[in-house]
């Protein structure tokens, strides 16, 4: 009888020995399939992280959105435009497990469809609208339509009736912006103009903040730029001149400071690496969100603007979320052709790759 006691009792602890082991096992293995199944997300920089500009939005745009979706984040930096520094940056990220990665410079566009050969099971993002392969897509804000509402507050604002735009190049993606800008300034003021100067660089506070003294000297009084940081932006409220940013504001400026043409980089990566990580990622159509998307917005305003001019923008913006987009209806260019007429829409194809014309309004400086 006691012999059966014992036996009973020892069946009861191999099985409780056994449960508790398999409890163990069932962690660890949760735990491991956890680890395996977290996506690396690799992104390739232009330049620093704390840049008070392009590459500071993009680098906390992506790693807030890595932390929303538990992903781990892998950023390289201060890597130029050109082949074989990419190929071992994202040679580098393969390495490391990445199956996304972020394009952040327009430029690496043109090494897209190559890596993502080379590289078939990673999903490529690029800024750049390029890439054909089937693991390629592009993404990118609808920064012009803010571009356009800003402008509105540049033209109303201007007292000389000359505002200067300085960039990089003109590429598809600061021409449709230099347009909008210039369509905004010469809705509140037809008579004034847009000054645009090419730099030939995304980086170069010295040759920036030569243009905005020339500019200055030939009476504009109303400064915007589009490069990665706002050089421009400093010199020019420095001197006394009316601004609008671009893209960031990282710190507290005059009232010259009219307003800002946000993009809310956070809203948009979010909205990309969600859809990669659900499977909901479409590498047949591209993102571009906008107004509507709050994917872009204005900085608040100067004490200096108008309510009449808030209103305009208001009536402006409304007029954008419906069917009318900035580039609808008659729009001539700086040599009085015809480009779009009053009862059509300039199409998204065309708007983000084939742009390569200046409207009507707006003249390079050199």
């Amino acid at each position: 009888m006691k012999n059966d006691e014992n036996f009973i009792k020892i069946i009861f602890l191999f099985l409780g020995s056994l449960i508790v082991l398999s409890i163990v096992v069932l962690i660890i293995s949760f735990r491991s399939g956890s680890e395996k199944d977290t996506v690396s997300v690799g992104a390739v920089f232009i330049g620093e992280p704390n840049d008070h500009g392009w590459n500071e939005c993009h680098y906390h745009g992506i790693k807030k959105a890595c932390l929303e979706q538990s992903c781990r984040f892998y950023p390289i930096m201060n890597i130029p435009e050109e082949k074989e520094p990419l190929k071992d940056a994202v040679s580098e990220l393969a390495f490391k497990g990445c199956s996304c990665i972020f394009l952040t410079s327009y430029g690496y566009g043109d090494y897209m469809d190559s890596l993502a050969k080379q590289y078939p099971d990673i999903a490529f993002y690029s800024i750049s609208g390029k890439g054909t392969e089937k693991n390629t897509v592009s993404y990118f804000a609808r920064m012009y339509q803010v571009r356009y509402l800003a402008g509105i507050v540049a033209g109303a604002t201007t007292k000389t009736n000359l505002l200067g735009y300085i960039t990089s190049q003109p590429i598809p993606e600061t021409i449709r912006s230099i347009n909008a800008y210039t369509m905004g300034v010469r809705k509140a003021n037809p008579s004034a103009k847009v000054l645009v100067s090419y730099v030939g660089s995304w980086n170069d506070s010295v040759k920036e903040g030569k243009v905005v003294k020339k500019m200055c000297d030939a009476g504009v009084d109303v400064f915007t730029h589009h490069q990665d940081a706002p050089y421009v932006i400093d010199v020019a409220d420095d001197m006394g001149l009316y601004t609008t940013g671009y893209d960031f504001v990282y710190k507290d400026y005059s009232d010259c400071f009219l307003t800002a043409a946000l993009i809310n980089w956070d809203v948009l990566y979010e909205k990309v690496l969600s859809d990669y990580i659900s499977g909901r990622a479409d590498f047949s159509d591209n993102y571009w969100l906008g107004l509507a998307d709050n994917a872009v917005s204005l900085y608040p305003y100067s004490d200096l603007v108008t309510e009449e001019t808030k209103a305009l923008v208001e009536s402006e913006k409304k007029r954008i979320n419906s069917w009318r987009d900035v580039f609808s209806g008659e729009i001539y260019d700086n040599e009085g052709y015809l480009r779009c007429d009053k009862d059509e829409r300039i199409n998204d194809h065309d708007l983000f790759n084939n742009m390569d014309w200046l409207v009507e309004g707006a003249e390079i400086y050199e």
